[in-house]
């Protein structure tokens, strides 16, 4: 677990933009500086590469909100780093650095009216996790039963803010400037809605209902009388997280191995198809694979509802995909389901073939998804393909499904799983005609 730092998270709009450029700074001087070396034939680009990473850590950790957040999804795209740098990234999900204990009992009994103590027979003062809005510390209640009390960092909503009014000046900055007012306020929207945990509990109840026809998926119960807007006490699921897992992921038997993949593409998938509705935080922090052999599905601050035109195209969408339909009209399936696609000509037709072509690996049969590179193929159109892609303009509500069916696959990615998903795709499909 990261060192805790002093209590204060840096708020601030350009304080906290500064910190990110500095950082940008740091780590693109030092991975120049190792450039250099390796032309002279003396590179340690490995050694370089890692020490980024852990400034990206350390910078992110300490800023949380929204930045944090940031991180957290562009380390999806990480698969080609060494291994590493992963490992690195991959204490964004849940090892940032932490805040002190005496500033989350604070927030404990300012929502819940009495200290830790009291509240608790036991609390840990060391947080189990420590992510962008909150850390998690393990708890024994008076009755007995092991709890995990998520509590929200102090400052963070101010931090959050700041970052928002920042994120269009970031996004104008890299080149997204086609209709980006529907996109910063889906962000907007959804991010916001996870300061609130009494939404989250809400949400959180809900999907013990979506996943109930899989009882090896698990939602943990909630304590409402210990539970407010930024408090959150939940049954402790016993076992490694998947991103804990990953360090030792080689040692797993393939059969374990995709007898988890299988469950997380039921908890991600199946909601979605079944009940129009996405995880869409996704990451390998959230799933705890338990020691009795179910999965454990956690936080669920952001979840994404799906209209219905737009859930129908994912539909159909999976369904070409799946059965590997030539005939459908690619151009025609992603308008019906609010994509905006302006003047189309060959060049536009050729990218949503090669779109098709890629997005079809993972379901084309007996896939090895550890050496998939499916994320890192599609980010990379956007070399070839510049200024068709900027014709294509999604619906906002594509942004955070798209965030969580892309952490699914990344999951997969980490088991290093090999098998056949068209199985459950093809009954999830026929179960629920639209």
């Amino acid at each position: 677990m990261a060192d805790p730092h002093d209590g204060r998270i840096p708020t601030g709009r350009f304080g906290r933009i500064g910190r990110i450029a500095g950082m940008a700074t740091r780590v693109g001087a030092g991975l120049a500086k190792d450039r250099v070396k390796r032309l002279l034939g003396r590179s340690e680009s490995s050694a370089a590469m890692e020490a980024a990473a852990r400034h990206v850590l350390e910078t992110l950790g300490t800023l949380k909100g929204a930045a944090l957040k940031a991180g957290q999804t562009l380390s999806l795209f990480a698969n080609t780093l060494p291994p590493e740098v992963r490992l690195v990234l991959g204490k964004l999900y849940s090892q940032a650095p932490t805040l002190p204990f005496a500033e989350i009992a604070k927030v404990i009994e300012a929502e819940l009216g009495a200290s830790p103590d009291a509240l608790f027979a036991e609390i840990s003062r060391e947080p189990l996790a420590a992510a962008s809005l909150g850390q998690v510390h393990a708890a024994r209640l008076h009755g007995g039963e092991r709890v995990a009390v998520k509590v929200q960092y102090p400052g963070v909503g101010a931090a959050l803010e700041d970052d928002l009014r920042n994120l269009g000046t970031v996004m104008k900055a890299v080149g997204v400037v086609i209709d980006s007012a529907a996109y910063l306020e889906e962000i907007r929207r959804e991010v916001t809605l996870e300061l609130d945990y009494t939404k989250e509990r809400e949400r959180l109840e809900a999907f013990r209902g979506y996943l109930a026809r899989w009882p090896d998926l698990v939602v943990p119960r909630a304590w409402p009388e210990l539970s407010a807007k930024r408090v959150l006490t939940l049954e402790l699921l016993e076992g490694p997280t998947l991103n804990q897992a990953a360090e030792t992921i080689d040692a797993m038997p393939e059969a374990e191995r995709w007898h988890r993949a299988d469950q997380l593409v039921r908890a991600g998938w199946g909601p979605l198809l079944y009940d129009r509705v996405v995880h869409a935080d996704a990451h390998p922090g959230n799933y705890v694979l338990m020691t009795d052999g179910r999965l454990g599905v956690l936080d669920f601050g952001n979840v994404k509802y799906l209209s219905e035109p737009f859930w129908r195209a994912v539909r159909s969408a999976l369904k070409v995909l799946v059965e590997d339909r030539h005939e459908v009209d690619w151009i025609a399936l992603h308008r019906a389901g609010g994509f905006e696609i302006r003047n189309p000509n060959a060049r536009t037709l050729e990218l949503f073939e090669t779109i098709r072509t890629i997005a079809r690996r993972p379901v084309e049969g007996v896939h090895d998804f550890g050496t998939d590179t499916t994320l890192v193929d599609l980010a990379g159109l956007k070399m070839k393909y510049p200024f068709e892609l900027l014709s294509i303009q999604p619906p906002a509500e594509a942004l955070f499904v798209a965030r969580g069916l892309a952490g699914v696959l990344q999951n997969l990615t980490t088991l290093k799983a090999k098998g056949d998903l068209r199985p459950f795709f093809r009954t999830a499909l026929a179960e629920t005609r639209a």
